[in-house]
């Protein structure tokens, strides 16, 4: 058992329960008392006293900071609530099928466990019904077959970085150097959509028509027909922002940044590429809290949250749903240590979320009657017999059962 293993799991055994612990505290110290006391004293004031004592004791951990971080602490040990993790993926729980970024390239991995490498490419991304996929190497952007297969490739005047295939299978928006471009998805065609963008992946508007939102150099979120490049609509960027995502409906953005995440509403006319962004409202987040990753859900306007936060113990991580019109957020998993990514199932009843130092995927149900289940030794899942093994895989999508139609 390696040393990381034997860490998360001293870390998720079960502490006592407080009613126990209590009931030891009290023991031990009326037989320390019972030891002094001399044979002829009263023992009811002094007993009396200890108790006020211990009760007051209580109440300074309860009330207090450090009384704060302490039930931090132990509600992170509780909350893992996985004591043991499968020791391989032997299926996708929920089912789909996952894309791993590895050091030594994208995985596709099926509903049964089985995956494959698809080369050594740098990045990849699904194509909507998960057919094909892009894939990016140097400067070069491909299309393959779920088994690796080539279909075309194309080659740009700068790296290649970011592919996202649009929802309607014939478009794929990729950076080439700072530029944002869109090709044609079979190959034959491209549009330069700007000269200069910001390191943030453009994202597509989901119910179809090819209309992408992306940052620009001046740091101005812009909405953009893809096929001729030109602005529709542009308002000043949320601060810092590295990410977007659309509503499944299309009528909010997300912006994301480390500090803070924003929802922007998007007007929609009934006239072909009218689009109106309105102003950012920027989501209540816990004090401190840095931001990791967010996505809306597949149905629906639920936002999950991967967020990062200090405690006395050490960094911790929770994952959150907020549902956008108002209410409190659910909290549905937290932990010491740190998650990194989340991805939604297809059918957004689980969260993927990556734990790098424990070497497991934790598949956390988003609805009650499903159960938690993490997945052991990930990083040597997709380093087979490489000197890469140790080094942790990013979740690169998690996509719906192939279905009839292009892409």
């Amino acid at each position: 058992m390696n040393d990381a293993r034997l860490r998360t799991l001293l870390r998720e055994e079960p502490i006592p329960g407080a009613a126990e612990a209590e009931r030891r505290g009290w023991d031990l110290v009326e037989r320390a008392y019972a030891d002094r006391r001399p044979e002829r004293q009263t023992v009811r004031p002094r007993r009396l006293a200890i108790a006020l004592a211990v009760t007051a004791l209580l109440a300074a951990l309860v009330l207090s900071p450090a009384g704060a971080a302490v039930r931090e602490w132990v509600d992170d040990v509780f909350t893992a609530g996985v004591r043991r993790a499968e020791p391989a993926l032997t299926e996708v729980p929920g089912g789909g099928r996952l894309l791993v970024q590895s050091q030594r390239g994208p995985w596709v991995v099926q509903a049964d466990g089985s995956r494959r490498l698809l080369g050594s490419y740098r990045e990849a991304t699904w194509s909507p019904h998960g057919l094909f996929l892009a894939v990016a190497s140097g400067r070069t952007l491909s299309a393959v077959e779920p088994d690796g297969t080539p279909r075309w490739s194309i080659s740009a005047g700068g790296r290649i970085g970011e592919p996202r295939w649009s929802p309607s299978g014939f478009r794929i928006a990729y950076r080439a150097g700072r530029s944002l471009r869109v090709e044609r998805a079979d190959g034959t065609a491209g549009t330069r959509v700007a000269a200069a963008s910001a390191a943030a992946p453009p994202a597509w508007y989901p119910p179809g028509p090819h209309v992408l939102a992306y940052v620009d150099a001046k740091r101005r979120l812009v909405v953009a027909e893809a096929d001729t490049g030109s602005t529709i609509d542009v308002a000043r960027a949320s601060s810092g922002v590295t990410g977007l995502n659309w509503s499944r409906d299309g009528t909010e953005i997300l912006e994301i940044a480390k500090r803070g995440i924003w929802l922007r509403d998007v007007r929609i006319g009934k006239l072909a590429g009218f689009f109106q962004l309105g102003t950012a409202a920027h989501l209540e987040l816990p004090a401190g809290a840095v931001v990791r990753d967010a996505a809306f859900a597949p149905r629906g306007r639920t936002v999950a949250i991967l967020l990062k936060r200090r405690s006395a113990g050490g960094p911790r991580s929770e994952a959150l749903l907020i549902d956008p019109s108002g209410g409190p957020a659910r909290r549905i998993f937290a932990v010491s240590g740190r998650l990194t990514e989340l991805a939604w199932s297809p059918d957004g009843r689980r969260l993927l979320l990556a734990w790098p130092a424990a070497d497991q995927w934790l598949f956390v149900p988003t609805e009650a009657g499903a159960r938690l289940r993490a997945i052991g030794d990930v990083a040597g899942a997709f380093s087979p017999g490489g000197s890469s093994r140790g080094s942790f895989p990013q979740i690169g999508g998690w996509c719906c059962p192939p279905a009839p139609g292009s892409g």
